[in-house]
């Protein structure tokens, strides 16, 4: 059996022409490739042959030509067998007839990550990392930043286990990492592959976010960026939910030219369906998490629309948890824009605390808690962002010795707002292994002031180690 491996170029008709072109005139000298192509065309009708065509959405037909995939002319159908490989839209623009596809094969996701993950490290990591550590940090970090989604992605996947082995394995790395770091590193390797010219933001055109500034890829194309961000905030913002995620090529068109969709769908940002039912086609960003971060961006670079828009969402919205429709999308701008961020906290605390019953209600449905994880990963991402100003609104808190430093800084900045505290540290000795709140001498004290939290209505306190100040008279504890 003839095994041929072809990478989809510009400017083939045919498939022989792109063996010519890409095999024997590489591998052989000038006098010999005339005989070596005989030989082609001999072995092609006497053997049989599979014939991979790699990346065909990626294929540009020659100038003049309408040709939706190179021609397999001189290949005898008996005897060959065609593998193509492309992204979806490339089948969706309907030039390719379903007549001329015997089977269709779709790669949905990743059926075992931790598999997946141990098979790409084992690619990349240098013999003096033991590849089963690196595998369990992985998926204790993904499993501790909700980040599981990512880990059934094949692009997204393998793109967080390089972004880790290359920049992330310093010690601090569990608290310092950056997910605007991590999905601008993303959108560039997919922007790259529409448009590789290199370009630099400096101080005479500095970027609209900080993560944007050590990039060489986006400069020139940040117009088409900014663009497609705000297609991605106002579907993602769309009155009718079910057209947030996925829609139509004529919803799209609202935001979009014809050209922009092409830059997006050449560069992997946005995938495009056939769809049964219609003629039109069904579209969506490749992960959602992509169409929040650039969503997110669109709001750091436009930070009325948070009282504009989102806060008319959630009105819009009214179940009680509509926050967190919204809460990726409010870490990401803690990462981005840390004053836009503060605002939509506020309208996200008013709208999931002071407007949904009692607060045991509230309690007994883990909203509180809920509220906070989400508060402080957005906390967590500002600082790894150096955002400054970090004004996060929250009301509930529950503290322990996992918790205990962002939850402390948060709290230090909401004293006036507080209404339940619950601190709970059983380990005496956490102030000796973690720097302290206070950012005083170590000791096994937690100190808190109260003297300025006067909406207090309920206070927990387990443990030991845990100092107290300030007047607590007709608190509940």
């Amino acid at each position: 059996m003839f095994f041929i491996a072809l990478r989809e170029s510009r400017g083939s008709t045919d498939v022989t022409h792109m063996i010519k072109k890409q095999l024997i005139d590489t591998l052989y000298s000038e006098e010999k490739r005339d005989e070596m192509y005989k030989l082609l065309l001999q072995i092609i009708e006497t053997e049989v042959c599979l014939v991979v065509r790699d990346g065909l959405d990626e294929w540009v037909a020659p100038y003049g030509s309408n040709l939706a995939e190179p021609s397999m002319a001189g290949f005898p159908n008996d005897k060959c067998t065609v593998l193509t490989t492309s992204r979806p839209w490339k089948l969706a623009e309907e030039r390719i007839k379903n007549s001329q596809i015997d089977i269709l094969v779709e790669i949905e996701g990743i059926n075992d990550p931790d598999t997946f993950c141990e098979r790409v490290l084992r690619c990349i990591l240098d013999e003096s990392k033991d590849l089963k550590t690196t595998a369990s940090e992985i998926r204790s970090f993904i499993s501790d930043r909700k980040l599981t989604s990512l880990s059934y992605s094949p692009m997204l996947y393998t793109l967080f286990i390089c972004t880790w082995t290359d920049t992330l394995e310093e010690e601090e790395h569990l608290n310092g990492f950056s997910l605007c770091a991590l999905y601008t590193t993303l959108l560039e390797s997919l922007c790259k592959k529409a448009n590789d010219i290199t370009g630099f933001f400096n101080d005479l055109n500095p970027p609209q976010v900080k993560c944007f500034s050590s990039t060489k890829f986006l400069r020139p194309i940040i117009q088409k960026v900014d663009v497609i961000s705000k297609a991605a905030f106002h579907l993602l913002f769309s009155p009718e939910k079910e057209k947030s995620i996925v829609f139509k090529d004529h919803e799209l068109s609202n935001y979009l030219t014809q050209s922009e969709q092409e830059f997006a769908l050449k560069a992997g940002l946005l995938s495009k369906r056939k769809t049964k039912k219609s003629f039109n086609s069904s579209i969506s960003f490749l992960h959602k998490s992509i169409q929040e971060f650039l969503a997110a961006y669109h709001i750091a670079c436009n930070a009325h629309l948070v009282d504009y828009v989102i806060s008319g969402y959630l009105r819009h919205h009214a179940y009680r948890d509509a926050f967190l429709d919204i809460s990726q999308v409010f870490i990401f701008l803690c990462g981005l824009n840390v004053s836009a961020a503060n605002k939509l906290s506020v309208i996200m605390h008013k709208h999931c605390i002071k407007k949904m019953g009692s607060l045991e209600i509230l309690h007994k449905l883990h909203i509180p808690s809920t509220f906070q994880d989400i508060t402080q990963a957005g906390y967590r991402e500002a600082v790894a962002n150096v955002q400054t100003g970090i004004l996060l609104r929250l009301s509930h808190f529950e503290i322990n010795e996992n918790n205990l430093i962002d939850m402390y800084n948060i709290w230090r900045e909401n004293k006036s707002n507080v209404k339940h505290l619950g601190i709970i540290v059983y380990h005496e000795t956490y102030r000796d292994k973690h720097c302290s709140p206070t950012q005083s001498e170590p000791t096994s004290q937690v100190e808190f002031d109260l003297s300025s939290c006067h909406k207090l209505k309920y206070l927990t306190l387990k443990g030991s180690g845990i100092h107290i100040q300030g007047n607590i008279y007709n608190k509940t504890i």
